[in-house]
């Protein structure tokens, strides 16, 4: 019986023991409901004072670490912009052909070397011809007795003393010696390389005393007015392009540009390809250029004289999507917009920003809807309160828009 006693006690002793636990928990946690009603004890206050106390100190933390992100504007603003496609190719001369001997024979003489410019039927080089000298000069001789036979022929015929008959036999032994004349000529002349047309000796391939097969090379010449560029276009682009419009070519050796126009645009597509030859001409500097050198074409295809853009800087493609950061005040809002023709430094839109706006062409890494920003050339560009205030009052449902975000 006093060992029951004894075991309960104990029960209750610890019973009692995990009770005041509990209750010193909830009161040193502020639940229990007397604590906060108590104004003796001030440790509930003091308790919620002091999470109001740093929840105030993290609001203010958080406000000095919203820096300004540094960016630079630029005006929405109207301007002409061409549309063009570039093209790589060759220059090539106007006429560049290379000239062989009709007849073989053993070099004589070399007239000209490679740069010399030379005139239109100048002998540039000429194989032994000795034998087609005697033959001419035999043909020659011939054709002067045949001369001579048929005025004899004529003053008798005049006179009655031959027939008409005689008379033709003569004439035709004079033709025949005078065409056998004109092929002696032919012969010499085979063995004589002219220039076909006024240019420049770009290769000379033979040397005096070599001997040469029929069709032989021996020179190449060039002539260089004008310099012509082919390239080859999409179907679509050379539908675009017309003869007489102006066009850019850059050659690589010099690294300046230089005017050039179409001289004509093919009139069919070549299956192979589904490409379109158009032929330019280099109207100047053409001592700059050199035939076959590497040159970079541009053609303009659509112009815009008076296109809404912004500097392509400005834009921020993700996807197919396009979009611009639009300077309000002291923060930044996404606009996305769509987009028309494009050079090398602006990009017409269509639609999405209006003439006057200002986006930001520098910086956008660091920005998102609403950021703050500082504007680092907002003098440079006239960026200032007067033109938000402008902007607030022709928007005002994008003010208000862009605070609620």
């Amino acid at each position: 019986m006093t060992e029951k006693k004894s075991r309960r006690g104990l029960v209750s002793v610890i019973l009692l023991l995990v009770i005041v636990a509990i209750a010193g928990g909830l009161w040193k946690s502020g639940l229990l409901p007397f604590i906060g009603s108590d104004p003796a004890d001030g440790s509930t206050v003091a308790h919620a004072d002091s999470t109001k106390v740093t929840s105030s100190k993290k609001k203010d933390k958080d406000k000095k670490e919203d820096v300004p992100v540094p960016v630079e504007l630029a005006r929405v603003s109207r301007r002409g912009i061409d549309a063009y496609y570039k093209a790589a190719s060759v220059i090539e001369a106007d006429r560049l052909v290379d000239l062989v001997t009709k007849v073989p024979g053993r070099v004589q003489a070399v007239n000209v070397e490679e740069g010399d410019w030379v005139r239109k039927g100048q002998i540039l080089g000429e194989l032994e011809n000795d034998r087609e000298q005697v033959q001419l000069r035999q043909v020659d001789l011939k054709l002067d007795e045949q001369v001579r036979v048929l005025a004899r022929n004529q003053s008798m015929l005049d006179e009655g003393l031959i027939s008409d008959q005689e008379f033709d036999t003569a004439r035709s032994a004079y033709d025949l010696a005078e065409t056998e004349r004109d092929l002696a000529r032919i012969n010499l002349e085979d063995t004589r390389i002219r220039a076909p047309f006024d240019g420049q000796i770009t290769e000379r391939m033979v040397v005096p005393g070599q001997q040469l097969n029929a069709t032989s090379p021996l020179f190449t010449v060039a002539d260089f007015s004008p310099m012509r560029v082919k390239v080859y276009l999409p179907e679509n682009v050379a539908s675009k392009v017309s003869a007489g419009q102006r066009v850019l070519i850059t050659p690589d050796a010099v690294n300046l540009t230089l005017e050039g126009r179409v001289e004509r645009v093919a009139p069919v597509v070549d299956p192979a390809t589904s490409t379109v030859r158009v032929t330019m001409i280099l109207d100047d500097g053409m001592e700059l250029a050199r035939v076959g050198g590497f040159v970079k074409v541009r053609i303009t295809t659509e112009s815009r004289n008076d296109a809404l853009a912004i500097p392509k800087l400005a834009l921020i493609e993700e996807g197919g999507l396009r979009s611009v950061f639009v300077a309000e005040a002291d923060t930044v809002r996404k606009i996305e917009v769509r987009t028309g023709l494009y050079d090398e430094q602006f990009v017409e839109i269509l639609d999405g920003v209006q003439q006057d706006w200002f986006v930001v062409q520098v910086g956008q890494g660091g920005l998102r809807q609403g950021t703050l920003i500082e504007a680092l050339n907002a003098a440079e560009i006239g960026w200032g309160s007067q033109l938000q205030d402008d902007f607030l009052a022709t928007n005002p449902e994008d003010s208000v828009l862009a605070r609620a975000e």
